[in-house]
């Protein structure tokens, strides 16, 4: 007996030790399972569809790669824990789950395939910090829920998940998982999984913004639109064409000879509307691998006149000495050719009852002080859009205009004013930011048109908000740098997006475009912003009492492009962001409640009717309308209390952002996520991984088992030969 017993000792070892080299496990359908049984694992996928995973390679879109890997591990969950749930999320749209809790096997299956199968890319950006925090809420409302999966499958942009510039996350980019990993603590199990499913090289090119360079479009007259091109890809791109229309109406194209990795440029077009209202602008290079943002839209709304308020502060009979009557000529000289502008001239007693709502620009020739009720309405004005330009003089207030207009720099006065100055010399203006758009064609070397050769006599001392005189020859940290093709451009991305504005302290801040070429090199003209508007001071007159300027060919261009610059852009707007709402403000004292909305499939796809509701302030009502999944004009049809109709467009765009399609590497991600336990997956290849949690191996097991069974026979052994 003893014999038999040692005998089959050594059999359970070797074949412990054969099943061993064979590698089974064990599924959780067999003794596993029935130990887990009661432990329901909340499996939750995040698809990334924005538009970058519509990149179109010879291998196909990393979309179409999302899908493919979500069905292999869907399949082999639905064999291996059927009884799990499966929460799906598209990462564009956190707040709407395409399916909740849905579980894997029977009807609830069935109807999460469908649904499944109908995702398309969408044209939006994601947000992971909304995506992660949506499903820890969904976990949160399941306390009874112990375990949970989360596979997110994406082409993990670096622009996404690490800090731009750096090879590193940035320092929230941990705290993307917060939500969860607090979920996780209280004794619960996680388990993330990221499946990579983005090209190894990727190649774009996008127009990133599209915009009015030359100030109020006016109707008949030469304007100027400005693209910006940018290639995010490692190689260079030749021979871009810009293609531009305005409406149905082609206009002359130009070609970028070349752009190299990580450059962006800006091209300037010559444009003309033929009519006043609002036109469709298109601004398209050739279809890459990325078309969407191969295009950029911009709605335009042309006027037929820039209509100017003048406030004169020295009126006088004779127009040598009149304050506003060379800026009245200059800004609308006569002559055959309409210079675009109708000026309105008003004294200073008149200017606090006269509406600003009409006027694009608002002129301050030597006005003495500024009430406190047009210094709220002037303020107001500029912060809608409009545009203020402020010349000096003998007749102003310094401490009214600090008091009322600087405030310490809240106001929208670009500095604060001080003492009237009087050299023994004369002065004389030198430009310091020379790729202003207003001074850039008087900044050539050498000085061409003789700006430097004029007098000036006198000027008021001023000390800009925020801001360090200038040298003359460095551009203004604001400006672009100077690129071939004389299109203006920086190094990098590029990627700008005007939705989201500029930094408000840099807005602010007193920009000095030129001084004088005194000791103190004083500021002679100041630009600031102020909400959607600007303004620009001139620190001496806008007669011939303190210089000889107007007597100089430059005075009417220089007059001419600062009051252009800054003017009020009408309802132009290029700014809308696919997934934002669009909102119009309504007048019911000018127009009906009810209007008609046109997608840019119409009229494939019927108009729609909306109403204007209340407004969210409270102030007045609107029209409001949330479905702008597709990049594209918009046109809403309203209708006048007159009877007459009013069609504005709209132009609505993919986030530029979102064309750096840089893919982050798996060890950017693990160091970026450094709190982060989780499985990387690249491509459909390693999927095994990922689908293999169910499958226990058990090779561990035996070779103890055969360990154990040996020493046993050794142990029995000796001791039965040692009674022997």
């Amino acid at each position: 007996m003893e014999e038999w017993i040692l005998l089959a000792l050594r059999c359970a070892a070797v074949m412990a030790l054969g099943a061993m080299f064979a590698r089974p496990f064990v599924e959780p359908a067999g003794l596993a399972a029935a130990l887990r049984r009661s432990q329901r694992t909340e499996r939750i996928f995040f698809i990334d569809d924005s538009f970058s995973m519509g990149y179109q390679s010879p291998e196909g879109t990393p979309f179409t790669r999302a899908k493919e890997a979500t069905r292999r591990v869907l399949d082999s969950l639905r064999r291996e824990t059927p009884d799990d749930t499966v929460t799906v999320f598209r990462m564009s749209a956190p707040d709407e789950p395409v399916e909740v809790s849905a579980f894997l096997a029977g009807p609830q299956a069935d109807a999460l395939q469908a649904k499944f199968e109908a995702l398309q890319p969408s044209q939006k950006s994601i947000e992971p910090q909304r995506v992660l925090k949506a499903a820890a809420d969904l976990l949160q409302k399941s306390p009874d829920l112990t375990a949970a999966a989360l596979y997110i499958v994406s082409d993990f942009q670096r622009k996404d998940w690490v800090r731009p510039g750096s090879t590193t996350a940035s320092d929230g980019a941990a705290s993307l998982f917060a939500p969860l990993t607090t979920w996780a603590k209280r004794d619960r199990g996680l388990r993330v999984v990221m499946i990579d499913v983005g090209d190894e090289e990727r190649l774009n090119a996008a127009v990133s913004d599209a915009e009015v360079e030359s100030g109020q479009i006016v109707a008949g007259a030469a304007g100027v639109l400005r693209a910006t091109i940018a290639n995010v890809g490692p190689r260079s791109r030749d021979d871009l064409e810009l293609q531009v229309a305005i409406g149905n109406v082609p206009q002359a194209s130009k070609t970028l000879r070349s752009l190299g990795p990580g450059q962006t440029v800006s091209v300037d077009v010559g444009a003309e509307f033929p009519r006043p209202g609002f036109e469709a602008v298109r601004m398209e290079i050739p279809r890459d691998r990325l078309p969407v943002d191969d295009v950029r839209y911009l709605a335009v709304e042309a006027v037929s006149a820039v209509r100017i308020l003048i406030v004169n502060g020295e009126p006088a009979a004779d127009v040598y000495s009149d304050e506003a009557a060379f800026l009245s000529t200059a800004l609308r000289p006569e002559g055959e050719l309409f210079s675009g502008n109708e000026v309105t001239v008003v004294e200073e007693s008149e200017f606090e009852t006269t509406s600003l709502t009409n006027f694009h620009l608002v002129v301050l020739a030597n006005v003495y002080r500024v009430s406190d009720a047009a210094v709220e309405a002037l303020e107001k004005y500029v912060r809608e859009g409009g545009g203020v330009l402020i010349f000096l003089g003998d007749q102003v207030d310094a401490d009214s205009y600090n008091t009322g207009l600087f405030r310490d720099g809240s106001g929208l006065l670009p500095g604060a004013l001080m003492e009237i100055r009087r050299p023994i010399e004369p002065v004389h203006l030198t430009v310091s930011d020379r790729l202003h758009p207003a001074l850039r064609g008087l900044a050539g070397d050498g000085d061409p048109l003789g700006l430097g050769q004029v007098p000036f006599f006198e000027f008021v001392g001023c000390k800009p908000f925020g801001a360090e005189s200038s040298d003359g020859n460095a551009p203004s940290p604001s400006s672009p740098s100077q690129s071939p093709d004389g299109s203006k451009g920086t190094d990098g991305t590029g990627l700008r997006d005007r939705t989201s504005g500029t930094d408000p302290e840099a807005a602010r801040t007193a920009r000095i475009l030129a001084q004088f070429d005194d000791a103190d090199r004083s500021p002679a003209i100041l630009e600031r912003g102020l909400g959607a508007g600007r303004v620009i001071l001139v620190t001496t007159t806008a007669d011939k009492e303190w210089h000889l300027w107007p007597d100089h060919p430059t005075f009417l261009p220089v007059v001419m492009e600062l009051a252009h610059h800054i003017a009020r852009r009408g309802d132009s707007d290029g700014t809308r962001r696919v997934g934002e709402p669009i909102v119009l403000a309504v007048d019911p004292a000018e127009s009906e409640p009810d209007a008609f909305v046109r997608s840019p499939g119409y009229p494939n796809e019927p108009e729609a009717a909306i109403r204007a509701t209340p407004a969210e302030d409270g102030k007045g009502l609107e029209l409001r309308w949330p479905h702008t999944a597709t990049a594209g004009f918009y046109q809403i049809a309203m209708r006048r209390r007159d009877g007459t109709e009013v069609l504005r467009t709209i132009a609505v765009n993919v986030d530029p952002a979102e064309s750096d399609v840089t893919g982050a590497s798996e060890d950017e991600l693990r160091r970026g996520l450094p709190g982060i336990r989780f499985e990387y997956v690249k491509g459909l290849r390693g999927l095994s991984d990922a689908t293999s949690e169910a499958r226990v191996e058990v090779w561990r097991w035996l070779l103890t088992l055969a360990a154990a069974a040996l020493l046993m026979e050794h142990a029995l052994a000796w001791f039965w030969g040692k009674r022997r």
